[in-house]
């Protein structure tokens, strides 16, 4: 079996824990894969027995492996979602909600890996398509955690139109909005006191960011459900980031178009506990005061 592994070299000092990864992999049988160039990169990696070096498109990848925090996994997916693979999170960042594996649990979790004791999620994506006034598709993106919508530069409110299956809902004053898949759910989401859904539903939820109104609601749309977001006239223009990245310019009566990405993205499971029980570690993790209880 292949397995490719990607490492965030500001994470992982040295590519010390990527070096790590891959003699465990290379010692229980496996191929460990790195993306074409690392050799160069960090030259050490080429005394791993077996190491290859090479674009993961031109070979079988039985799973990605990420090594760094959340936004790395992010940008991993965002590169290889169209790959017929599974993805993986070695977690070095300060949370790892998408990280699977520990650092400290590195061995045996990669033994389970490879001898194909674990389960995988079918993680729901989202598209989102940009229109400017006249129809014209201005960009497209897709997304695995969420859409942020949120005001530019100038602390100005933004005033967005949001429509679900074709009907308004509302006339959204304030900072912005978060569109956000299950796995979204505990991010941005979150902060913005939107709910906490497991990973394999496939609803999407929509949450107002500092909604300036005495009925800030969040909604839970159906995984068919076409969310319409419109932009009216505006002075300063709001950003879009689909998974904290960069996106198209929006203008004044833009409208946003998020629907269910026609393909799933498999995760690696391997923890038996349940998901409610891993969210509540890793909030701990972060120094939430409910820890003793």
């Amino acid at each position: 079996m292949n397995y490719g592994i990607c490492s965030n070299g500001s994470r992982d000092t040295g590519y010390e824990t990527a070096i790590r990864v891959a003699d465990i992999i290379a010692s229980l049988g496996s191929v460990p894969v790195f993306e074409a160039g690392m050799d160069e990169v960090c030259p050490n990696l080429k005394n791993i027995p077996g190491v290859v070096f090479e674009d993961f498109s031109k070979t079988s990848i039985k799973t990605i492996i990420s090594i760094g925090g959340d936004g790395t996994f992010l940008s991993k997916v965002a590169k290889y979602r169209n790959l017929d693979t599974e993805f993986v999170g070695v977690n070095l960042g300060s949370i790892g909600f998408l990280n699977e594996i520990g650092y400290d649990n590195l061995e045996n979790d990669l033994k389970q890996l490879v001898s194909g004791d674990y389960n995988t999620i079918d993680r729901t994506q989202l598209k989102c398509d940009v229109f400017n006034k006249d129809g014209e598709l201005k960009g497209s993106s897709v997304c695995l955690n969420d859409i942020i919508i949120v005001r530019g530069a100038k602390p100005h409110i933004t005033t967005l139109v949001l429509a679900i299956d074709g009907q308004i809902i509302e006339r959204f004053r304030g900072d912005g909005l978060v569109i956000s898949t299950a796995t979204g759910s505990s991010a941005y989401n979150l902060s913005a006191g939107g709910p906490i859904l497991m990973p394999e539903m496939k609803d999407i939820i929509v949450t107002p960011i500092c909604s300036h109104t005495l009925n800030g609601y969040t909604y839970v749309a159906t995984p068919e459900s076409e969310i319409k977001i419109t932009l009216e006239e505006i002075e300063t223009a709001p950003m879009i980031c689909p998974d904290g990245r960069d996106f198209v310019d929006l203008q004044s009566y833009d409208s946003i178009v998020i629907t269910r990405y026609d393909k799933v993205l498999k995760t690696v499971c391997l923890k038996k506990d349940g998901f409610f029980s891993n969210v509540r570690k890793k909030i701990v993790q972060r120094g939430y005061f409910y820890e003793n209880r």
